[in-house]
């Protein structure tokens, strides 16, 4: 799972940073060679692919820096057609950001595109949460529960409920949750059974609550 609940898309590029090395390292060999003064060097056709400029937004996201991130998946929409990564990476980057109007502008943008991927109505459902709009927020997960059952939307539309304060509703949907979420799935356990605790608690269910607690500090040990 994503910061703040929202999910990465597991259709990563083709294509690592690693990738784009040779280029850099030839475009500079070129620079120092050149007599002094250095020249500037103009490029006025990008070399690089769609898939290039979403491996560097990548890597520019999981180093923390969201607008040069912005800024490479906005390059990979002009080299694209037909595909909804680079909305849904910008969305997401928007979303990390705190900038909630965006992330829905452009997961809306990736809808138009994939109008059946459910991270996307997932993600989608994560910022209307941001912004307390939560009908709207539970709207879009029931749309991506419909696409299928997946534990990752059911914990999102636990916490949906439980920020409404329907705490049964939440609780029944996480045991479901719970019950789809596969072993190995250490990450997605310790955030489950952590939001059951808290809503144990807030029903006033604290031996349930500090059974659901040591059940996700064992998962966290577990996290490889």
């Amino acid at each position: 799972m994503g910061e703040g609940g929202i999910l990465d898309t597991e259709r990563r590029p083709k294509l690592s940073l690693r990738a784009i090395l040779p280029f850099c390292a030839s475009l500079l060999a070129l620079t120092l060679s050149a007599c002094a003064p250095i020249p500037k060097i103009i490029v006025l056709h990008d070399p690089l692919s769609a898939e290039e400029h979403l491996s560097l937004g990548l890597g520019y996201e999981l180093s923390g820096e969201y607008d040069e991130a912005i800024g490479e998946y906005d390059k990979a929409v002009r080299k694209s057609e037909g595909d909804d990564r680079p909305f849904y990476y910008m969305a997401n980057a928007y979303y990390k950001k705190g900038e909630y109007d965006l992330a829905e502008e452009y997961y809306r943008k990736a809808l138009e595109i994939s109008p059946d991927n459910g991270d996307i109505y997932n993600n989608l459902a994560w910022a209307y949460m941001a912004t307390e709009r939560f009908d709207e927020a539970r709207g879009e997960i029931e749309r991506a529960l419909s696409i299928r059952r997946d534990p990752y939307y059911l914990d999102t539309l636990a916490n949906i409920y439980g920020r409404m304060g329907n705490y049964e509703e939440a609780v029944a949907v996480l045991q479901e949750a719970i019950a789809a979420t596969e072993s190995e799935q250490v990450d997605l356990l310790f955030s489950e059974y952590r939001l059951l605790g808290d809503l144990y608690e807030m029903m006033g269910k604290e031996d349930l609550a500090a059974a659901s607690r040591e059940k996700a500090e064992a998962y966290r040990r577990k996290h490889p």
